[in-house]
């Protein structure tokens, strides 16, 4: 591979290093050192393979299939560092929280733009190309230079760096024609821009959910790594005030009446049932409550709710009218994220921070060569997924969470046993780790046939620890 191919277009070079980085997480078994170039191509040095009876060729294979991405060359794998080699830094924090170099496909590359671009710039239109390195967009309006320059800033700031950008105009350019995509269908479950949605969504709804995503796009980079950062900041205000508060994910599952609720609790913050699926009930039928009674209590703020996936998912008129009552009611996924991550992170110290990516490696391979086998338990866990653990919290929100802290170790180290129970403890460590960052009491679902009590208990264990027994 020809070194000056990828020095013409620099943030291909981004691409190659989160191919390779989540290569070497996903095989931290091997010793990797690195990445390096001379002057004609890129190399990745890799040692004791032959330890696990594989060769080079067979790792070049392995890497070529599933890890790199189309149209970006991968590098040649070697045993030895050369001389003449010199090594490329992998991304650092930052650059893997703005996720620098991620393979977007490209409703994923366009929704993430729209989201960064502010308000006043749109609607456009945008095209990258890798042929010819360019960067060209298209507003309905003419720009200023600082217009131009705040715009190539944000790109860069996303790693888009390095390109020729042009900048067109067509005072005839239509708005966005988003088209709802249907359940169990490619992006249904990411977080879609706001911009996408000015049609289609009541105002009630459009300005909180741009509050939650203006939250995301300003706070991002503090979310995953800033230790002095506290759940409460990440709420909103009316989630804050009451100290005897419950959480009910009524998302899916059905649940009891909401009066035993409200009988117990000063607060009751529900996650909105999902309107999108052929057997979905309304709020109403699920907690036999009448909208006049349930209305009252929003005013009185006795219920909150929670909207933790794509906001396309959920009965517009349900949220209108609660939000209608009460503006500080709903609180929306991203904001739901932050907090639920920063209070894992205070629960354990690990799960929930964003590190640089030969940090991510050493801690692997210090587990891994570690005598406790807890620790290689957990090298095992986190090694599945935590490459993608940025990407997926910004595409999904508050419902990535559950993929990459405590519910893949406990499920890793119930595999380790020869028990697969995987999906059950995924499943429940969503509101599980929900009530967690809203400082809430849980309640998990059981219903005749179906529990998720036990799955709920191993997971506190994970956060809360347990008592050794004597």
């Amino acid at each position: 591979m020809k070194i000056s191919y990828l020095k013409s277009s620099p943030s291909m070079i981004e691409v190659l290093k989160n191919n390779y980085e989540a290569f070497i997480i996903q095989n931290y078994k091997f010793n990797h050192l690195g990445l390096f170039h001379d002057e004609d191509s890129i190399y990745a040095v890799i040692q004791n393979y032959k330890e696990s009876n594989t060769t080079l060729d067979e790792i070049q294979e392995l890497y070529n299939y599933r890890f790199k991405t189309a149209g970006v060359p991968g590098p040649t794998f070697t045993e030895e560092v050369k001389d003449n080699y010199i090594k490329i830094d992998l991304r650092n924090t930052y650059e893997k929280v703005s996720l620098f170099g991620q393979p977007f496909n490209a409703f994923e590359f366009n929704n993430n733009i729209r989201i960064a671009i502010p308000s006043k710039f749109h609607p456009f239109h945008v095209d990258m190309k890798w042929s010819d390195n360019s960067f060209t967009f298209t507003f309905n309006k003419e720009l200023t230079p600082n217009d131009i320059d705040e715009i190539i800033l944000i790109c860069e700031s996303l790693g888009f760096y390095g390109y020729k950008y042009n900048i067109k105009t067509d005072h005839e350019l239509p708005d966005y024609n988003h088209q709802i995509k249907k359940s169990n269908t490619q992006g249904n479950l990411t977080l879609v821009a706001s911009q996408y949605l000015r049609n289609n969504q009541p105002k009630e709804i459009l300005e909180k959910y741009e509050e939650d995503q203006d939250f995301w796009t300003e706070k991002r980079a503090n979310i995953f790594s800033d230790v002095n950062l506290t759940k409460d900041e990440c709420l909103i205000d009316s989630f804050r005030k009451s100290q005897n508060r419950c959480f009910v994910d009524a998302s899916v599952f059905p649940r009891n009446n909401i009066r035993e609720y409200i009988s117990l609790y000063d607060t009751v913050i529900i996650a909105i049932p999902l309107a999108d699926s052929p057997n979905s009930q309304s709020f109403y039928d699920i907690f036999k409550i009448s909208k006049i009674e349930l209305l009252e209590l929003v005013r009185r703020g006795r219920i909150k709710f929670v909207a933790f996936q794509n906001l396309q998912r959920y009965d517009s008129n349900f949220l209108a009218d609660v939000l209608s009552v009460d503006p500080e009611c709903v609180l929306f996924s991203r904001r739901l994220a932050a907090a639920t991550l920063l209070a894992i992170r205070e629960k354990t110290g690990l799960f929930g921070f964003a590190f640089d990516s030969s940090t991510q490696y050493n801690l692997l391979k210090e587990c891994y060569n570690s005598k406790v086998d807890a620790l290689k338990i957990l090298a095992e866990s986190l090694s599945e997924n935590i490459a993608f653990f940025e990407y997926g919290i910004n595409q999904r929100g508050a419902l990535g969470i559950s993929q990459f802290c405590g519910a893949s170790f406990a499920a890793q180290i119930y595999k380790s046993r020869g028990r697969d129970y995987g999906i059950e403890l995924m499943t429940s460590a969503m509101s599980l780790e929900f009530s967690l960052g809203l400082g809430a009491h849980h309640f998990p679902f059981e219903h005749t046939g179906y529990s998720e009590v036990n799955a709920c208990k191993i997971l506190n264990g994970i956060y809360n620890g347990v008592q050794q027994s004597q």
